[in-house]
């Protein structure tokens, strides 16, 4: 069966208005029938005919126009160019020039794609100024066409101001009359199509669940049902079906005017829209499901719910050295210190638990600087923290079930407060002090665990923690790195 799509195209013709008094002096108006016009897709704005004018200017109306035409400045500032639009004006009918020039003479228009012209350009480093006969394409510009300042004279001539670089423009000719403004309207009848052979979506899921029936908290007490999902397969299909839903093709009329000259091309695009009635076929569904139940006895195991989990470690922390600006001042390590920790956090499920946490934790290094009272060619023990207590949130990621086995992950961040600093030499505590005041910390942990039950369980951690404190003289950027072993107890 065939289906045909009918388009009407209507053209009324309306011959614009003669140029005949038109002096014609520039070489904007001289077009020559036999040139070949050579295709423009630059960006426009490159060399710039008419500053003034410009739309980067701030010129976006015919007041506007009006106004940079006529203001002193645009004559001080572009002389050469200036007098160029001048003697523009005197050719379409100005007998004064620009001083006769008003709103009712400047119109916003848009010169369409490929539209064939001579196109002006002003280069600023010759000077020079000259016109190109040019096939219009320029990128950048809007889908209605390139908008610019149609620019009447009293009898009727005019010629186009592009608003993007300030050119002038004029279509092309093979003689006065040869542009000619239509007007063109697009008509489309409907066409309803009845398909004989359509497309029905079938969907098919399938869902397999398994009930467990749990044994009774209560001697006497009636059992528990819980049924999870196992696996679900939702699929669509489709299937020949000959009931199906008619589809008309239509498109809305449009009206458009344009100047169409001995080169122009006429494109009509109408945009098409389909509309299906009452919407595409009704799909049609199949669900199975089945359900498996498994009886759990008594004696079976039941999942860890507990809430809360207390962690308390100890064992022994190492710490970076400061290195000093001063290439005389030497610095080492004071070896290790004990360390540990208390840790309180949420249990929010079986892998992901938060709370807050305090350290017990020393941070010292040795250095050769003479401190007042400090023994000669020995080194000091400066004491940042002795102790110093983070106090942090954290959060903490595990691997693992409830029970037995289980690794962890944790981030940790909050504020150090120092209790004690004091610089020893020779094993005698000096009056000057490092000053050390609170800063912030973060930390990193990684560790394992071991939990015998529900409640207990022993762990094993190695940490880094960062530690900022500013002193009355300098700031420390410290790490600590605690090896812990300690206990955990759920409830």
């Amino acid at each position: 069966m065939r289906y045909t799509l009918l388009i009407v195209l209507v053209f009324l013709f309306g011959q614009a208005r003669s140029q005949n008094n038109c002096k014609k002096s520039s070489p904007l108006f001289r077009i020559d029938p036999h040139e070949h016009p050579r295709l423009f897709t630059d960006k426009l704005g490159n060399h710039p005919q008419f500053p003034f004018l410009q739309r980067e200017k701030g010129v976006t109306t015919p007041n506007l126009v009006i106004h940079f035409v006529k203001d002193p400045e645009s004559q001080k500032k572009y002389p050469e160019e200036f007098r160029i639009f001048d003697q523009l004006l005197k050719d379409i009918g100005f007998v004064h020039g620009y001083k006769d020039l008003h709103t009712i003479h400047v119109k916003k228009s848009f010169v369409q794609d490929g539209t064939v012209g001579n196109l002006g350009f002003y280069n600023q480093e010759k000077p020079q100024y000259n016109y190109i006969y040019v096939r219009l394409n320029p990128a950048g510009e809007g889908r209605r066409g390139i908008p610019a300042w149609k620019i009447t004279g009293p009898s009727g001539c005019w010629f186009y101001i592009l608003h993007t670089c300030g050119n002038a423009f004029y279509p092309g000719r093979t003689g006065d009359d040869c542009c000619k403004e239509i007007q063109a309207e697009t008509r489309i009848n409907p066409l309803e199509i009845k398909p004989q052979v359509v497309d029905r979506p079938l969907r098919i899921k399938i869902s397999f669940y398994q009930g467990k029936i749990l044994p009774a908290r209560k001697r006497k007490g009636q059992a528990d049902t819980v049924v999870a999902l196992l696996r679900s397969i939702d699929t669509v299909m489709s299937f020949k079906d000959t009931v199906g839903h008619t589809l008309t093709v239509s498109a809305l009329d449009e009206a458009r005017r344009m100047i169409v000259c001995r080169d122009s091309v006429i494109q009509l695009r109408p945009r098409l829209i389909v509309d299906s009635g009452s919407g595409a076929p009704d799909s049609i569904r199949y669900i199975f499901s089945d359900t498996v139940y498994i009886t759990e006895q008594a004696g079976g195991t039941t999942t860890c719910k507990k809430k809360w989990e207390i962690a308390l470690d100890g064992g022994i922390s190492y710490n970076s050295i400061p290195r000093p600006d001063n290439m005389t001042t030497h610095t080492r390590t004071d070896g290790s210190h004990l360390a540990a920790e208390l840790a309180i956090s949420r249990i929010f499920n079986h892998w992901f638990q938060a709370g807050v946490m305090a350290s017990y934790i020393t941070l010292s290094y040795q250095d050769d600087v003479p401190y007042p009272g400090s023994a000669p060619n020995t080194y000091n023990t400066v004491f940042v923290g002795k102790p110093i207590i983070p106090v942090q949130l954290f959060g903490k990621a595990t691997i693992g079930g409830p029970l037995h086995w289980q690794s962890n992950i944790s981030l940790s961040a909050g504020w150090s407060i120092p209790v004690k600093d004091q610089i020893e030499s020779g094993g005698n505590t000096l009056g000057v002090k490092p000053g050390v005041k609170g800063g912030p910390t973060a930390g990193f942990k990684m560790g394992v665990a071991y939990f015998f039950s529900c409640k207990f369980g022993l762990g094993l951690s190695f940490s880094g923690q960062y530690f900022s404190n500013k002193t009355d003289a300098a700031s420390y950027h410290l790490f600590a790195l605690p090896i812990t072993l300690g206990i955990r107890y759920r409830f």
